[in-house]
């Protein structure tokens, strides 16, 4: 029998994915402070929708009662640093703060929110791969690599409002998963692209070539928002053994050739640690999601 889904961002462009993954066979609620038709990328969709913000905890409580929500799949998050950066020039569009009370606070409000109800019983969380700390380096210190190719147990040092958000969004989940018994899955996702944005259906570029090393900024990795959405369902279907598991999500790489022909060429402090990974795999490994969830990308532009 299908399950009730309730999906939090469930205006945007990865919901989109995501419901009509699951919609078939399932009962999909989504949950956005705005609604899809009114998105900068606007969409139509037949799945019922609850309008409430993540930052209410009556909005939370009203979207998973209305929804009778089994499974929360928890996408909603800005996707951004919102404060100023000290010598940068920005436009400041939202209160500095937005970031961590939405995803942060939000988070909590959603949790909290699904222990009073009692009808969920699992969770699947948007992570990212920022919350490693590869983003906003504000220290101008260069990101640690402490072994390749990065993992799971990897440590996170991220210094950032948006990396330090995912890493807090996943420890109030995991917490929870603690006190009530709830299962969940965090997907620390890659740079999400999409089949109907043009610029990134092409083959992408390789690194630099005349780069000659410095700060890893990137590992010029992505995430298909359809393998994502595949991903959910296998989360959904799957009953995991530990309460809360973390995975990274990756479709593949943007560069053509070898994971070590870049490292030796654009990271060549990170030469000797490259050795231990293996054909066809980048700089963050998948192989726990495919270990353990069946995972295998469908949507490499390969």
């Amino acid at each position: 029998m299908g399950k009730n889904i309730l999906i939090t961002g469930g205006a945007g462009r990865l919901a989109r994915y995501v419901a009509e993954e699951l919609k078939g066979d399932n009962n999909v609620t989504l949950f956005d402070l705005v609604t899809p038709d009114s998105t900068p990328t606007p969409w139509e969709t037949d799945c019922k929708f609850v309008l409430g913000s993540l930052t209410d905890l009556g909005d939370c409580m009203r979207a998973i009662t209305l929804s009778q929500a089994e499974v929360i799949i928890h996408l909603g998050a800005i996707t951004h640093t919102t404060d100023q950066q000290p010598g940068k020039k920005m436009i400041q569009r939202r209160p500095e703060d937005t970031t961590m009370q939405v995803n942060v606070m939000g988070t909590y409000y959603l949790m909290d929110a699904a222990r009073r109800i009692g009808t969920v019983k699992k969770v699947i969380f948007a992570s990212s791969y920022y919350a490693l700390g590869l983003g906003g380096r504000l220290s101008g210190a260069p990101y640690q690599v402490d072994y390749l190719p990065i993992d799971e147990d990897h440590p996170m040092r991220p210094e950032d409002t948006y990396a330090l958000s995912k890493v807090l969004g996943e420890e109030i989940i995991e917490a929870y998963c603690r006190a009530y018994g709830f299962k969940a899955v965090a997907f620390r996702l890659m740079g999400v692209v999409y089949p109907f944005r043009e610029f990134e259906t092409n083959v992408p570029v390789p690194p630099n070539p005349d780069f000659k090393g410095g700060p890893v900024r990137t590992t010029w990795q992505y995430s298909d928002c359809r393998d994502i959405a595949y991903a959910c369902r296998l989360a959904m279907e799957k009953d995991l053994e530990n309460d809360f598991e973390p995975f990274y999500i990756v479709t593949d790489s943007t560069y053509p050739n070898d994971t070590k022909e870049v490292v030796e060429k654009s990271l060549p402090d990170l030469k000797e640690m490259a050795k231990n990974i293996k054909e066809g795999e980048g700089l963050i490994t998948d192989a726990k999601l495919r270990k353990m969830l069946g995972y295998k990308p469908r949507h490499s532009w390969r």
